[in-house]
Formats: structure tokens, C-alpha cells, sequence
């Protein structure tokens, strides 16, 4: 896309769900089932896009930060969060493993990322 076309607007929606399908995609390497992989991406696609529309608003000066989707907000942890509690909602017997693949974390890693959704959610 061209950066004129984007400079006073975000881009479309199915430009990020393109971008993050292709993230998630990628790492999962089909080791996760495509149909729950789907519903992943639309809710990850659909959170970040929300922040972008809300942030777009909120802070007219960062507008060129929130125009195009930075691929680095799909390791933020609340987008993390929002993975975590989706498993435990569909009460998927591997949300752990798939978690595990979708954060690139090690079991010590995903350990210290469940202490933090604690923390953050108890504090």
C-alpha cells in the first residue's frame, strides 16, 4: 500500500488479518488444528485493530505509528492474555503445547507468563 494512501487513515482491517494470518500461520507450522487457528487470528486481528481504531483517536500525534499494523504487538502480553483465556474458554486439552508454539516460549517461559496474567489480573 501506498504510504499517501495510509497517511491519514489505518490501513483496512483485512490487511492486518492478512499480516497476523501469515504470523500465526508461519510459527504454528500445522501443528495446531487450521479451524482453531482461524478463530484465533479473527479474535487477535480484531483486538489489535480495535487498539489501533481507539488509539488513532486517543493520540493524534502517534497517527503514523497506528496506521499500518507493527507486527510487534502481536507478542504483547495482553494479546497473549487474550490467547490464553480463548483457550481456557473452548477448554482446549493443548492449549499449553499450542500456546507454548504460538509465543515461541519454552515451558519456563509460558510458566513465568501465566505467573504475570496472575499478577496482572489479581493485582
Amino acid at each position: 500500500m501506498l504510504f499517501w494512501k495510509t497517511k491519514n487513515r489505518i490501513e483496512p482491517k483485512r490487511e492486518f488479518y492478512s499480516k497476523i494470518e501469515e504470523y500465526y500461520i508461519g510459527i504454528a507450522d500445522n501443528q495446531i488444528p487450521m479451524e482453531l487457528l482461524n478463530e484465533i487470528i479473527s479474535k487477535v486481528t480484531d483486538r489489535i485493530y480495535s487498539d489501533y481504531e481507539r488509539f488513532w483517536k486517543q493520540y493524534p500525534k502517534s497517527r503514523k505509528r497506528y496506521s499500518t499494523l507493527k507486527m510487534v504487538d502481536i507478542k504483547n502480553p495482553f494479546i497473549h492474555f487474550l490467547i490464553t483465556d480463548f483457550f481456557k474458554e473452548k477448554n482446549i486439552a493443548e492449549s499449553r503445547n499450542f500456546s507454548k508454539i504460538l509465543f515461541k516460549m519454552n515451558e519456563n517461559e509460558f510458566d513465568k507468563h501465566l505467573e504475570y496474567k496472575n499478577w496482572y489480573e489479581t493485582k
